[in-house]
């Protein structure tokens, strides 16, 4: 049944960031890697969150709580792998600052939303 659970949060966490994807290629276009920014930000937020709900509440089903939460719709609306090749593109581009910013600011930022979202609950 957690295959389910991953499955169905996978799904809604990859609608959440084509959403904020859609919602941000309506401001002008930019190098910086932006949508893919914002959503590993908040996706690591919410992270932080459910994290600290799981070990203050004790769902009665922890498990699929996880599978559902943190496996799907967490790991559904980041995307390590669009991080990825847009820093390989803007590296073959010769944009070797802007990449370096993204990886420093994307892996400090998305650390610091984590440890925040564990400190609002």
């Amino acid at each position: 049944m957690n295959v389910f659970y991953v499955f169905l949060g996978g799904g809604i966490g990859s609608i959440l960031r084509f959403g904020i994807s859609n919602l941000i290629l309506k401001f002008p276009k930019s190098v910086f890697p932006v949508a893919t920014l914002a959503s590993n930000l908040f996706a690591s937020l919410l992270l932080g969150i459910l994290l600290m709900l799981m070990m203050k509440q004790k769902p009665a089903n922890a498990e699929a709580f996880q599978a559902f939460w943190i496996i799907g719709i967490c790991g559904g609306f980041s995307t390590f792998s669009t991080f990825a090749k847009e820093n390989l593109e803007l590296m073959e581009k010769g944009q070797w600052i802007i990449a370096i910013l993204n990886i420093l600011i994307s892996l400090s930022f998305c650390i610091g939303m984590v440890y925040l979202g564990r400190k609002l609950i």
